[in-house]
């Protein structure tokens, strides 16, 4: 990785910075979408997991012996694939609005969806020297597949002998994206509905030999601007604005190491919050095309939670030590490529202290939803209004099981 350098943030080219004005309370409605605690299911897995514009939720869990990839949408649960239909070992899973699954597998290697009840294999072992060029071979060499509402499917390959290539597919067609030697190493990608691509990426096409690329399928991948000599950067999300939301290390205009939300479209590149500001460390951010921004992070004072803004107080919505559907949550996991819709609702996966489990849906107020402003000259750090109310099954400490937290 490139070393940080000492830029003052003010005098940064390209960097502006905006004031979000957020809501003073937030308030989400939780509902769940399958608990180790309310049904069959013995494992939820903590990190894979989906959710479309429709409010349905992808994930993969264990039933009734059978590892297996299931959708619910706060009602009945209904299986997509499991072992019986001969795959066993999923690492990535993500949904879009037409209920089309994409998926990888270990078991059988490949990239597969299921539509309609048809499972469709995209890539697998035996076709990929055909359809990108080197052979991928072993469990776990098909990476990272997302899939947008016009059903493009974007995908990580990598083969046993170093070779590795970000792709996409659309109606049987193969695009190369980004591929080796250009890009000595690829990390997990992003993808939105004008089948752009954003990831992160080692390659001699960025000035400091790392960068966030963007990439419609045409031409060598751009590399975002970097201003403010970015060290440890972690892979982002692009909405359909060509905004890409991601967190990274860098030095401030005190010569101190901190680490810090950014959104970024071109040469417009907005601090979101830093850790000098009420926290002490970030996950990577999600963000849908209203700009609203989701991300799990550390507060100084607390412990860790999902927030969706700026402020570690009031745009706090759900973490450690709360009480949800009658159980304190111990553990909390926020996935950044596909936990957050276009309708603000995201869901999450969280563990309990009584030792069960589940996989989450957290449904915004829309009548207190505040959309994020235009870029706008002047000192500040972004915020994001968010709200939300509590439905079905959980409080913020009343008896009964319907009502808003405000926090």
């Amino acid at each position: 990785m490139n070393s940080l350098r000492n830029v003052s943030l003010a005098a940064a080219i390209g960097v502006s910075f905006t004031l979000f004005v957020s809501t003073s309370a937030e308030a989400f409605t939780f509902v769940e979408i399958a608990s180790t605690k309310t049904s069959e299911f013995t494992n939820i897995d903590s990190s894979t997991y989906a959710i479309n514009d429709l409010g349905s939720v992808a994930f993969v869990a264990e039933l009734n012996g059978q590892n297996g990839i299931f959708v619910g949408d706060g009602g009945a649960v209904s299986t997509v694939v499991d072992s019986g239909d001969g795959f066993t070992n999923f690492s990535f899973v993500d949904i879009n609005s037409a209920g089309t699954v994409v998926f990888n597998d270990g078991a059988a290697p490949g990239i597969y969806t299921k539509s309609g009840g048809v499972i469709t294999p995209l890539i697998t072992e035996a076709s990929s020297l055909a359809q990108i060029g080197f052979s991928v071979g072993g469990a776990g060499f098909f990476l990272n597949p997302l899939i947008n509402e016009a059903g493009v499917v974007a995908f990580i390959a990598q083969s046993s002998v170093g070779q590795k290539g970000l792709f996409t597919i659309d109606g049987g067609v193969t695009t190369t994206i980004a591929e080796t030697p250009t890009f000595s190493d690829i990390f997990r990608a992003s993808l939105n509905n004008n089948g752009e691509v954003s990831f992160f990426a080692l390659s001699g096409l960025a000035p400091d030999g790392d960068a966030i690329f963007v990439s419609d399928g045409v031409g060598l991948p751009a590399a975002l601007p970097d201003p403010l000599g970015f060290g440890t950067v972690e892979t982002g999300v692009i909405n359909d604005d060509g905004t890409v939301a991601f967190d990274v290390l860098f030095l401030n205009e005190l010569g101190d190491a901190v680490q810090g939300i950014f959104t970024q479209n071109g040469a417009q590149l907005d601090l979101v919050v830093d850790s000098s500001s009420g926290f002490s460390s970030f996950q990577r951010p999600a963000i849908n095309n209203q700009g609203n921004l989701v991300f799990a992070a550390t507060p100084d004072i607390g412990l860790s939670a999902i927030f969706a803004g700026p402020d570690p107080v009031a745009d706090r919505v759900i973490g450690i030590g709360d009480l949800l559907f009658g159980s304190t949550i111990t553990s909390i996991n926020f996935t950044q490529e596909t936990g957050l819709n276009n309708q603000g609702q995201f869901a999450f996966t969280a563990s309990f202290d009584d030792g069960s489990s589940g996989i989450f849906r957290a449904d915004p107020d829309e009548s207190d939803f505040q959309p994020v402003p235009e870029p706008a000259s002047g000192l500040g750090l972004l915020a994001i209004g968010a709200v939300g109310a509590m439905t079905r099954l959980c409080s913020w400490g009343k008896s009964n099981r319907t009502y808003t937290n405000s926090i």
